[in-house]
Parts: C-alpha cells; sequence; structure tokens
C-alpha cells in the first residue's frame, strides 16, 4: 500500500483510505465536512481528495483553510461519474471512502468501517450509520431498483424510498447504498473499469450497486459506526426552470442507461421514448412550459451532466 510520511516522526506510515468528495456549490457543507475529517484518529494515513466540479461559491477555494487536503478543480461540472473517476485514477491508497460533503465524521469513522470490511468476509462495501444532528437514525436501506422504480425516480428523485435500519443488527445488507458514505477497496473500481462514464451526475452509484451484488458480494450498513448527515439542513439551491429541466434529462439518461445495461437496450430505448412523449404531451397542454419544453429537448438530445450544459 503507498505510504505517506508522520509529519511528527519523519518516518514512512502507510495510508488508510482515500477520501472522495465530489462537490459543487456547497462550500459551507464542505468546510464542515473537511473539518470533521481533520479529527480523524489517523488522519496521517488518510489521503482526502476535493473534487470541485466547477463551483462558483468559493468551495474550490478552501485549499488555504485546508492545506493538507488535495483540491482538484474542474473548469465545468463535468457530473460525479467523471469526478468520481479522475478522484479513483489520483486516490493513493487501496481503500476509497466516497463521501457527500453534507455527512460530518467522526474520528473513529474510517478506521472502524476499515476493520469490518476487513472482517466481513462477504463484504464488498460498507457504510456507516446515518443520523440526523439529534442523533435519530435516518432512512438509508433501499433495494436496487426495478424499471417501476427507475420511472419514478428520473421525474422525483424522492420517489427512491428507505427504510431505517434495524439497530439491532450489527450489519444490516443495503443493496443500494448510493455514495454518500461508502467504503470499498480500489481494487473493485479498477476490476469493473471504473465507472461507466456514459453515465453522468446519477447512475453510477446504481451501477457500482450491481457490480457489488454481481460479484456475490454485499453492501452492509455498520450499525454501531454513527454519522452525521446534514442534508435535510442544508438550503436547497435556487435552480431555474432550465437547470431543474437538466437535472430530469440526467437522471433519465442514468436510469435508461443502467435499464438498458441490465435489462435489454430495447428497456432503455422504451424507457427513452416513455419519457420524451410524455413529456411532448406536457408540452402540447402548456403545462409548466418553461420547465417541460427545455426538458423535451433535453430529452431528444440525450442530455447528460457532462460539462457540455450550460448554466450548471
Amino acid at each position: 500500500m503507498p505510504e505517506a510520511v508522520d509529519a511528527q516522526q519523519n518516518e514512512p506510515v502507510s495510508l488508510l483510505a482515500s477520501v472522495l468528495i465530489v462537490c459543487y456549490n456547497r462550500a459551507a457543507a464542505l468546510k464542515r465536512c473537511l473539518s470533521a475529517l481533520e479529527k480523524s484518529r489517523e488522519r496521517s494515513r488518510l489521503d482526502i481528495i476535493v473534487l470541485d466540479t466547477g463551483s462558483r461559491d468559493g468551495s474550490g477555494q478552501l485549499d488555504s483553510d485546508f492545506p493538507e487536503v488535495t483540491f482538484l478543480r474542474m473548469p465545468r461540472n463535468f457530473g460525479a461519474t467523471k469526478a468520481l473517476n479522475i478522484g479513483a485514477r489520483t486516490a493513493k491508497a487501496g481503500l476509497l471512502f466516497l463521501l457527500d460533503p453534507s455527512v460530518e465524521v467522526r474520528a473513529e469513522t474510517i478506521p472502524e468501517l476499515a476493520a469490518v470490511l476487513a472482517q466481513t468476509p462477504d463484504a464488498g462495501a460498507v457504510c456507516p450509520l446515518l443520523t440526523d444532528a439529534a442523533g435519530k437514525p435516518l432512512p438509508q436501506v433501499r433495494r436496487l431498483p426495478d424499471k417501476e422504480a427507475l420511472g419514478r425516480a428520473w421525474r422525483d428523485p424522492a420517489a427512491l424510498t428507505a427504510s431505517v435500519p434495524d439497530l439491532k443488527e450489527p450489519l444490516i445488507a443495503n443493496e443500494y447504498a448510493g455514495r454518500k458514505a461508502l467504503l470499498i477497496p480500489k481494487t473493485f473500481l479498477k476490476g469493473m473499469n471504473y465507472f461507466d462514464e456514459k453515465y453522468g451526475e446519477f447512475g453510477g452509484d446504481l451501477e457500482l450497486a450491481f457490480q457489488v451484488r454481481h460479484a456475490a458480494r454485499r453492501t452492509y450498513i455498520a450499525t454501531a459506526v454513527a454519522v452525521t448527515d446534514h442534508s435535510a439542513t442544508e438550503s436547497a439551491p435556487a435552480y431555474s426552470d432550465k437547470q431543474l429541466a437538466t437535472l430530469a434529462a440526467d437522471r433519465l439518461n442514468g436510469a435508461a442507461h443502467y435499464l438498458g445495461k441490465r435489462a435489454g437496450m430495447s428497456a432503455g430505448l422504451l424507457m427513452r421514448a416513455g419519457a420524451v412523449f410524455g413529456t411532448l404531451g406536457r408540452v402540447l397542454t402548456l403545462q409548466k412550459p418553461g420547465y417541460t419544453w427545455p426538458l423535451l429537448m433535453a430529452l431528444v438530445n440525450r442530455a447528460k451532466i457532462d460539462g457540455s450544459q450550460s448554466g450548471l
């Protein structure tokens, strides 16, 4: 495993994990996230990488506050999939910890997750228990979505419902853990040739979850390892109708591409066609024209978040 240098003893130390944080216009959350990581028990063994996808709020200029963190700044928003590939290929450690800026870890989080992963033979990945600021567990147990669930999710991400983990169990299998906080061996991503960049912002984590299951492995929630998820209290971005249309088109692209790979090309094409014709019907009946017309154009062009979109 690659080595870092202990600043106090001037001796090489083996790296425990590389932390990959994709961030877009979330400076306050990112600062809180990094501040918590800096207090990690084995901070000298962490390789922390911020993948700033074209932020304009100062997120990419926090390097003076966190000189030991690597900031990789992208000129435009290339989407989470491409950003994570850049981060994974840059990462120096054998374990990758995918982390959302909304999550505040504790000092023991990463070492404890690494121990669970090492001690659980059928684990392909592990994630911590997500709690709110008061310590109440949040819904995070999800099945891999089927065609019907994906058809709802591209229109409304909240349609992918989750349940609260049973705290009586030390490990809870979680088919679709997402990428809010997930520890996985880098060799697993290398083995699947990293993330498929036909996904933009949405869908790469679906593919990862499928690949873990396909490898006869499980993703587990370690219920004794809790972190705080502040996403519910963060201010929602003030997106315009056109930006919301771009985001929805990206979700459709991710859902249809995943479905095409896992249920056959015709299934993906039918999902795309259904989305186009359904949106066309709303355009013709003048339903939210400021949103539905840009959405129709984006769906027809198979748009996704990859740096080519404007205003996002």
